[in-house]
């Protein structure tokens, strides 16, 4: 897992770093002092967990999840327990007290372990869809975007088979639970890994320019790596 240490006390920066290198399959990408520098790690790594705490200047740990809408795992690591209940509100992985012990600290590692390998199978799944009666199984990785018209969503997939079904986009996007799907406009839904190249207000997929609303822009940039 590749982590991402947010403290700005020296010395739980070096404990908890410490523990880290103790630990398998735990790699210390970045380690800040404090949130704001967080930023840019979030911005061009691939971050799948963070130790952050919560009471740091400028900006706190709780102020860091409340500001990035897509975060990886998070545990809490803070000197007071009072911050807890808001954490969990945020639906952070664990919340640990200083000082903090070893065991603790494996314990939670292993419930993000175990949260990141369920979020790899759901980027695995399928789909089944009713289309004329009957259901239709489709592999989520051979579809290339999802397009809503009127009271009907359609499917375009690699083959260049088209599914119609009757749906909202918005249900459609309630029930995908595979992170390389993301809504860009209120008529589309695209496979991430299938973007040809972007442009200020729309996308390629294949040869297909697919619009990309001003709302759902920002959040569109922050799935993807840039350069």
């Amino acid at each position: 897992m590749r982590c991402l240490l947010v403290d700005d006390e020296e010395m739980s920066r070096k404990i908890v770093a410490g523990m880290c290198a103790q630990i398998e399959g735990i790699e210390l990408v970045g380690i800040c002092e404090n949130a704001l520098q967080a930023l840019p790690y979030l911005e061009k790594e691939e971050i799948d967990l963070i130790f952050l705490d919560v009471e740091m200047p400028e900006m706190t740990g709780l102020d860091l999840v409340k500001s990035v809408k897509q975060l990886p795992q998070i545990i809490f690591i803070t000197s007071k327990q009072e911050y807890a209940v808001e954490a969990f509100e945020h639906r952070v992985t664990d919340y640990i007290q200083k000082p903090v012990q070893l065991p603790r600290l494996i314990k939670a590692i292993e419930r993000a372990r175990e949260v990141l390998h369920k979020r790899v199978a759901d980027d695995h799944n399928e789909l089944y869809v009713r289309v004329d009666g009957k259901l239709v199984r489709l592999d989520l990785q051979d579809v290339l975007y999802i397009e809503s018209i009127g009271d009907y969503v359609i499917f375009h997939t690699e083959k260049k088979e088209k599914f119609i079904v009757h749906s909202t986009l918005k249900n459609i996007d309630d029930k995908i639970s595979n992170r390389k799907f993301l809504k860009v406009h209120r008529s589309f839904i695209v496979n991430l890994s299938k973007i040809v190249d972007i442009q200020e207000t729309n996308l390629v997929i294949k040869d297909k320019v697919i619009p990309i609303s001003r709302a759902h822009r920002p959040v569109l940039m922050n799935h993807i790596k840039t350069l």
